[in-house]
């Protein structure tokens, strides 16, 4: 799957090549292609990483404000991204991009007859089998003899001859490939031991290649960096983003580690390799700055957009404070009114409820209003191991119940007949002395002790 995929973009890189004649044309306009047909993606990407840029200050005041409660940061920041409507993950996909066209350009560069002739690994073999009993030296790298031989092939009629009779029926896909550039062979591996080579403009142009690729790679993230940059719209804001130090050290640890990543490359890959990674960052550079400016007017109206609606929630919070202030104000103004009432007409008791019981020093209702002390009777002590008096125990429940009896029946008299009778109890029933009453309580308090000593 995957090779079919490779051949695909191999035979795109073989019709440039057959076009143009020249195989460091063909990869700096492959690279062009490659550039324009991902620009829409490209594009969104700079514009999600532009827009998360310009939300720095609002995110670095989410960081102050829920430093100590991660969760509700993270449900804060989510909240305003999609606010905004900016996703955290668009710029990684768009800075992503060149790695995997870098690798697939790798594959489909050192191993131009399977890739881009489209020939089989058995016909592959059989070609490099039958140039080696020539005598040609392919090297002992299998993954770069394919470039060897296809470099002698347009060399050497006898190394085609021997080729094309080993691959047979497939002899009409092989073409001969000149890797020829500026006096460079671009099949051979730049080396970094400059001293143990012949010290030629092809030794010297190959050692200064990779060179070349990793200062233009440090220019296009700086050019990145500061059109990543352009939506910041206050001095402020550009203070707070500078004062984020892991930012910084995020910015600064991608700005070197892309171009010391492509050094390495240009040193371990065929030359071919360096021109597409030249060339890209130099496409980059100018994407970048296109990019920018077809989306600074757009950005500088987003931020009025977002400077308004700012405005418009301090108004609204301000209002919303104001509202509540008068409130306060309100119920201030009402308790103190309330407050002189009270003062002017003094201290009202109710007539209805004893206050002696319930007062505690100075304070009238100090238990409540319905305190009362002899609510819950105080029952004597009566020892369990003591023999129980049934007998005292029936009378008593006996009596109990006679009394209840009585008082239901009073309670269902006719209210006719109970306002008669009071009448005549009125008319008819003397005026009883003091002494009387205090004798009958005392009376009926005797029978309630003796009926508590009897249960």
């Amino acid at each position: 799957m995957i090779t079919a995929f490779l051949q695909i973009f191999g035979k795109i890189l073989l019709w440039i090549y057959e076009f143009c004649h020249s195989y460091a044309l063909s990869l700096i306009i492959f690279t062009l292609l490659s550039k324009l047909v991902l620009f829409p993606i490209s594009y969104r990407g700079k514009k999600s990483m532009m827009q998360m840029n310009s939300l720095q200050g609002e995110v670095q005041k989410l960081q102050k404000q829920y430093a100590k409660d991660q969760n509700r940061l993270n449900q804060e920041t989510q909240a305003l991204y999609e606010r905004e409507g900016v996703n955290p993950m668009g710029g990684c996909l768009w800075s992503l991009l060149p790695l995997p066209i870098l690798m697939g350009l790798y594959y489909i560069i050192r191993r131009p007859m399977l890739y881009m002739m489209c020939l089989t690994k058995d016909e592959i073999t059989a070609a490099v089998d039958a140039v080696t009993n020539l005598g040609y030296d392919l090297g002992t790298t299998a993954a770069y003899q394919e470039m060897t031989l296809t470099s002698l092939m347009g060399k050497d009629t006898t190394v085609w001859n021997a080729v094309a009779n080993a691959v047979g029926d497939s002899a009409s896909k092989l073409v001969s490939i000149d890797f020829t550039w500026l006096g460079m062979d671009l099949s051979q591996t730049p080396s970094w031991r400059i001293w143990t080579l012949d010290l030629n403009w092809a030794n010297i142009g190959l050692f200064l290649i990779p060179i070349v690729v990793t200062v233009f790679s440090f220019l296009y993230s700086q050019i990145s960096q500061k059109t990543n940059q352009l939506t910041m719209g206050t001095t402020q804001q550009k203070k707070d983003d500078a004062g984020s130090a892991a930012a910084d050290s995020t910015n600064r640890m991608m700005m070197y580690l892309m171009p010391l990543m492509y050094l390495w490359f240009g040193y371990v890959m065929p030359a071919g390799m360096c021109v597409y990674m030249l060339f890209n960052s130099v496409f980059s550079a100018a994407q970048e700055v296109i990019c920018a400016q077809m989306l600074k007017g757009k950005f500088e109206e987003m931020v009025a957009e977002r400077e308004r609606r700012a405005n418009e929630e301090k108004e609204k919070e301000k209002e919303r404070k104001a509202a509540i202030a008068a409130r306060r104000a309100e119920q201030a103004e009402k308790n103190r009114k309330r407050g002189k009432r009270a003062k002017k007409g003094g201290v009202s008791k109710p007539k209805d409820h004893p206050t002696d019981a319930s007062r505690v020093g100075i304070r009238p209702f100090a238990r409540g209003r319905a305190y009362d002390p002899d609510r819950y009777p105080v029952t004597p002590y009566r020892d369990p191991q003591d023999v129980l008096d049934e007998a005292a125990l029936e009378a008593a429940l006996a009596k109990n119940a006679k009394r209840k009896k009585k008082n239901t029946e009073e309670e269902e008299l006719p209210p006719e007949e109970d306002l008669l009778l009071e009448e005549t109890a009125q008319e008819d029933e003397p005026v009883q002395a003091p002494e009387d009453t205090e004798e009958a309580a005392a009376e009926s308090s005797e029978d309630n002790g003796a009926d508590e000593e009897n249960v």
